[in-house]
C-alpha cells in the first residue's frame, strides 16, 4: 500500500506498555457453527461471558482490531485478547482453542441471522431496528468484510456486526469501499437505508480519527496465528483512513 501521512509516534508509544490480557475462568457451555472458527463460550474473570477463537481467515489481529472499532462505533461487541487455560477446554479440546486467542462480548438474546430460518426463531414483533442496521451495514462497507455476518437481538431488532476474521485481505493497494448489506432471513435488504438512518452512521465513521485508528491496531500479541506484524497493522491504518475519507459516497447508493 502506498505510503499516506499518518503520525505513528503514538503506535510506538503504545507498543512499550505491552498488551492486556482478560483470563478465561470457566466455559460457558455454548459452542457456535455458524462462523468460520467455530468460537467457543468462556466467562471471564471481568465477569463478562467472551466467544473465542484461535483462528480466523485474515488471522485474530483482523478479528481484534474490527471489534474495537465496532465497538467504538456502536456496531458490534467490543472484541479483546482472551487467555484460555487447557484445564478449561478439557481432553476434547482442540489447540487453537487454548492459549492467547481473541473473544468477542457475549450479546444477551441474540441470534446470528444465518441460524433464524434453521432453528424456527422469529423476530421482534416490531422487526429491525434500522438505524442499528445502517450502522452495520456502514461499518462492514468501511473495512470491506469477506464472510460477512451479523446478530440481530431479538428482544429488540437490534443489528450487530460478528465475525471479523475475513477483513483486511489485500492491503498491497488502496482500494474504495464497495457497499456490503448482509442479508436477513425475512428482512428487506434496504431496511436502514434511509437518508437519516445512514447520514448519522457515515459521519462517526467519518468522526474516527488518525489517532483512535493507531491506538485500535495497537498492543496486539504476535505469534502466526494472529498475524500482527508491525507493518501489517500500519497499513491497515493506512487503509482504514482511506476508506473512511471515502464512504459517503458509497452509502449514498443504498439510500432510499
Amino acid at each position: 500500500m502506498a505510503e499516506v501521512t499518518l503520525d505513528f509516534g503514538r503506535l510506538e508509544e503504545l507498543e512499550r506498555r505491552g498488551y492486556t490480557v482478560l483470563d478465561a475462568v470457566t466455559p460457558d457451555g455454548r459452542a457456535s457453527g455458524s462462523t468460520h472458527s467455530r468460537p467457543t463460550a468462556f466467562l471471564c474473570i471481568d465477569a463478562h461471558v467472551y466467544w473465542t477463537k484461535g483462528s480466523a481467515q485474515q488471522g485474530l489481529v483482523a478479528e481484534l482490531i474490527a471489534g474495537r472499532l465496532a465497538a467504538r462505533l456502536g456496531a458490534g461487541p467490543i472484541a479483546r485478547i482472551v487467555r484460555v487455560p487447557v484445564e478449561l477446554t478439557g481432553p476434547g479440546g482442540q489447540p487453537d482453542q487454548v492459549g492467547v486467542l481473541v473473544g468477542s462480548l457475549d450479546v444477551e438474546d441474540s441470534m446470528n441471522a444465518r441460524d433464524l430460518n434453521t432453528l424456527g426463531a422469529s423476530l421482534p414483533s416490531k422487526g429491525i431496528d434500522a438505524p442499528s442496521r445502517a450502522r452495520v451495514v456502514a461499518f462492514q462497507t468501511w473495512l470491506g468484510i469477506g464472510d460477512a455476518q451479523v446478530l440481530v437481538r431479538l428482544t429488540d431488532g437490534f443489528v450487530f456486526s460478528i465475525d471479523h476474521g475475513d477483513a483486511f485481505g489485500d492491503l498491497s493497494v488502496s482500494t474504495d469501499p464497495s457497499l456490503v448489506v448482509t442479508d436477513i432471513p425475512g428482512v428487506a435488504s434496504d431496511v436502514g437505508g434511509r437518508r437519516g438512518d445512514i447520514s448519522p452512521a457515515v459521519a462517526a465513521i467519518q468522526a474516527v480519527t488518525d489517532r483512535e485508528l493507531i491506538e485500535a491496531v495497537a498492543q496486539i500479541p504476535s505469534g502466526a496465528a494472529w498475524r500482527s506484524e508491525l507493518t501489517r497493522r500500519k497499513n491497515i491504518v493506512a487503509y482504514l483512513a482511506h476508506r473512511r475519507d471515502r464512504l459517503k459516497e458509497v452509502m449514498a447508493t443504498w439510500a432510499q
